[in-house]
């Protein structure tokens, strides 16, 4: 094991998390001019959608992006179609947000449809997910019964994998007997989501893990004022089994930048399988909770977090808790982390 007087030289670029955001103007507030380029008509129509798909959000804003050419041939990659070239050029996210908290994201394609040109907002998760899709633009017949139809609901939760896995049993579907209009606008949509998703993956990837940080933050800690975020890989050794566990620390800190708590991302595996857990703890190193981010049934994991509870990590490990090991650890790194950070 590395002396942890080198820990710090093991870091990468601390990677500084704004709390404090530019955000669009939020519902009854006087709008702002329109940017450059852009009508007031346009923007109305993007608060709406914004709106209309997290009605819980109050502001927006935009992350404009142009796609690179190496991120091109990843997207092209992730996708079992081919995409047109003019498909992959300058793109913008919106981002919802409730105060200072993101709530979701929303994306909006134009595609070539069966009429000519559709346009459809895909509303995702911050943990990239498909929460829904509203077509904006568009002349098939087919479009708002889609919107409601069990294809819908199947889209509904899905990531990149999973929505790839309906795009191919929709392919293999024998459709003799369906309306072939219903069949494009089907096979539109679920391509649509799988381009989505793919060039989210690829294009936005850093800002969408720093809003999900910043959600978690704030549902903890919602006094913060600003947040620091450190990753590393340390090792560790429990019953008999040696393993790498990779580690994210996001620290809150109030406005007098106090430290107020963090939450940890841990990564390993116990020699059977791997496990993806976070931990919330208060600035007294205390545990306020732990649980799996994955939607995991294994009871004995579940029971193990449960009874962490209320415990110092610098507690020492005992036999009756298998995630101590883990949190003795946690003991020790997260401290050495935070007295690393830059102010």
């Amino acid at each position: 094991m590395a002396p942890r007087h080198n820990l710090l030289a093991h870091l990468g670029r601390a990677i500084a998390i704004a709390a404090v955001l530019t955000y669009a103007p939020a519902r009854a507030q006087t709008p702002h001019p329109a940017p450059a380029g852009e009508s007031q008509g346009e923007r109305e129509q993007l608060e709406r959608i914004v709106f209309r798909a997290f009605p819980e959000a109050d502001a927006y804003r935009g992350i404009h992006r142009d796609v690179t050419q190496s991120q091109r041939l990843k997207i092209e990659q992730r996708l079992p179609f081919k995409v047109h070239f003019t498909e992959l050029g300058r793109h913008r996210l919106l981002v919802a947000f409730r105060g200072r908290r993101p709530v979701g994201l929303v994306y909006c394609r134009t595609e070539e449809a069966e009429w000519g040109l559709t346009k459809v907002a895909w509303h995702l998760t911050l943990d990239q997910r498909v929460v829904g899709f509203k077509f904006l633009r568009g002349r098939n017949r087919h479009i708002k019964s889609l919107e409601r139809s069990k294809m819908a609901t199947d889209l509904g939760g899905t990531d990149s994998l999973q929505v790839a896995k309906l795009l191919a049993a929709h392919d293999k579907k024998d459709h003799k007997r369906r309306d072939k209009s219903l069949v494009s606008i089907e096979r539109t949509t679920l391509r649509s989501a799988a381009k989505a998703l793919a060039i989210l993956e690829t294009v936005w990837a850093d800002q969408i893990e720093t809003l999900s940080d910043q959600a978690n933050g704030f549902d903890l800690f919602p006094t913060a004022v600003r947040f620091t975020r450190r990753t590393t890989t340390w090792p560790l050794k429990q019953e008999g089994h040696e393993q790498d566990v990779h580690v994210k620390v996001l620290y809150a800190y109030d406005s007098d930048n106090m430290f107020l708590g963090c939450v940890v991302w841990t990564t390993g595996d116990d020699g059977v399988e791997q496990n993806s857990l976070r931990w919330a703890i208060d600035r007294n190193m205390y545990i306020l909770a732990t649980q799996p981010t994955e939607n995991r049934r294994d009871v004995s994991l579940r029971k193990a977090c449960s009874q962490l509870k209320g415990r110092k990590l610098s507690a020492p490990p005992t036999p009756d808790k298998p995630l101590s090991a883990l949190a003795a650890m946690l003991g020790t790194l997260v401290p050495d982390l935070e007295k690393g950070r830059r102010r």
